[in-house]
C-alpha cells in the first residue's frame, strides 16, 4: 500500500463529519445483504478472487473489497476479529485493536503485546482520524460500524465489513480474513476442526436423551435465547433441546416465572457473562420447583479465558462444553478439559490453566 501522508489525512479529515452525515443518512454498505453461506460454512465460490497479484473479496456486508496483496498491517475494530487475528497467527499486524482490551483475559493470554496498541473505537463508534494514522493497510469492522467504511476508503484504506452472528457466519469471517492476511491453511485448518468436532459430538450423542436446557441473559435470568440465537444453536449442537426454541425474536427475550415453570427445564445454563449466580438461581424459592434446580443441575459456562457463548472463533468449546454437561456419560468434563487445553495450544500458542475451565 501506499504511504499515506498527514497533509492528505489532515486535508480528508475535515470532511469526515460531513461523510459520516451522508453515511448515516443513507444505507450504505450497511444495508447490503451479506452473500450466501453455505450449510457447510464455506463462503461463496465467487466471494474471493486473486488477479495480478491483487486479492478481490465480498465481504459480509455485501461490499467488493480489493487489496493489493495479503494485508501485513491491520486495524481491528471488533474484538471477534481481534481474537480471529490471534487464532490466525496474525496478531502481530494488529496496529491497532478495539476499546477495553484490557478487560479481556485471552489478550493477556495469547497476545499481551496487543494491550499496548492503540484502541481506535467501541461497537458503536469509530475515531476514524486515530484510525488513518495507523496506516493500516485493512480495516476490519462489525457491521455495527459499517457506515464508517465510505469515509475510510475514501482515505485509500480497504476496510473488510463482518458480521459473525452465527457458527455459518464465523467460518465464513475466518476464511475471508485468511485470504485477507494470505492465511489460507490456518483459516482452513480452523474450520475444519470445527466440523470434526460437531460430527464428533453428533456420534456421541445420536443415541442419548435430548434433555430440555434453558439458558438465562448475561442481565437477568428471566430472559432466554429463542430459536435463532447463536446461544440456541449451540445446545442443539450438544445434543440438546432449547427451552426457548417457541419464543419469537432475534435477541433475549423476556419471560415470567410461570413461562419458565412451563418449560420445565432439566437442565439450566447462565452464560459466561451472567450478573446473577447459580446460587441467585438455585434459591430463588419461585424456582424450586423446576427438575433442574431440583436435580442439582444448574451450571454457569466458565469465563476466565472468553465467553464460549458467543460467536467467537472458540466458540465451539461453548458446543464441547455444553455436552460434557448434557452427556457426560459419553464426554466427561475431564475429557472436554484436556480438549479445550489442547485447542488453545494449537491456535493460540499458549498452554491453559486447568483451574479456568469450570462448570
Amino acid at each position: 500500500m501506499k504511504h499515506r501522508t498527514w497533509k492528505r489525512i489532515a486535508a480528508l479529515a475535515l470532511s469526515l463529519s460531513l461523510a459520516l452525515g451522508c453515511a448515516a443518512c443513507s444505507n450504505g454498505a450497511g444495508s447490503s445483504a451479506s452473500g450466501g453461506v453455505s450449510a457447510s460454512g464455506s463462503a461463496p465460490a465467487e466471494s474471493a478472487s486473486q488477479a495480478e497479484g491483487q486479492i478481490v473479496l465480498t465481504d459480509q456486508a455485501g461490499r467488493e473489497v480489493v487489496l493489493e496483496g495479503p494485508a501485513q498491517s491491520i486495524v481491528s475494530c471488533y474484538y471477534i476479529s481481534t481474537y480471529a487475528a490471534i487464532a490466525l497467527g496474525a496478531e502481530d499486524r494488529v496496529a491497532g485493536l478495539e476499546k477495553k482490551a484490557d478487560t479481556r483475559p485471552i489478550y493477556q493470554m495469547a497476545a499481551p503485546e496487543l494491550l499496548e496498541k492503540p484502541q481506535v473505537g467501541t461497537m458503536k463508534e469509530l475515531d476514524v482520524e486515530a484510525t488513518a494514522a495507523l496506516e493500516p493497510e485493512l480495516v476490519i469492522m462489525p457491521q455495527a460500524l459499517a457506515d464508517y467504511a465510505g469515509t475510510l476508503t475514501q482515505l485509500g484504506i480497504p476496510v473488510l465489513v463482518v458480521n459473525p452472528e452465527s457458527h455459518e457466519a464465523l467460518v465464513e469471517m475466518l476464511q475471508l480474513m485468511g485470504t485477507a492476511l494470505g492465511l489460507e491453511d490456518r483459516a482452513e485448518a480452523l474450520a475444519s476442526y470445527y466440523q470434526e468436532q460437531l460430527d464428533r459430538m453428533a456420534e456421541l450423542t445420536q443415541d442419548a436423551g435430548a434433555p430440555v436446557v434453558y439458558m438465562g441473559s448475561n442481565s437477568s435470568f428471566l430472559a432466554t435465547a429463542p430459536a435463532s440465537m447463536y446461544q440456541s444453536t449451540l445446545i442443539r449442537q450438544a445434543g440438546g433441546v432449547n427451552a426457548g426454541d417457541s419464543l419469537e425474536g432475534d435477541y433475549w427475550t423476556e419471560v415470567s416465572y410461570e413461562d419458565v415453570l412451563a418449560m420445565a427445564p432439566q437442565v439450566v445454563v447462565l452464560p459466561a457473562g451472567a450478573e446473577y449466580t447459580v446460587q441467585d438461581v438455585v434459591e430463588d424459592p419461585q424456582l424450586s420447583a423446576l427438575p433442574a434446580v431440583q436435580d442439582g443441575a444448574v451450571y454457569q459456562m466458565p469465563g476466565g479465558i472468553e465467553e464460549w457463548d458467543s460467536p467467537v472463533p472458540s466458540g465451539i468449546l461453548g458446543a464441547m462444553w455444553m455436552t460434557s454437561v448434557l452427556h457426560p456419560d459419553v464426554y466427561s468434563f475431564e475429557e472436554f478439559t484436556a480438549d479445550a487445553q489442547d485447542f488453545y495450544q494449537t491456535f493460540y500458542g499458549f498452554s491453559v490453566d486447568a483451574s479456568l475451565i469450570t462448570k
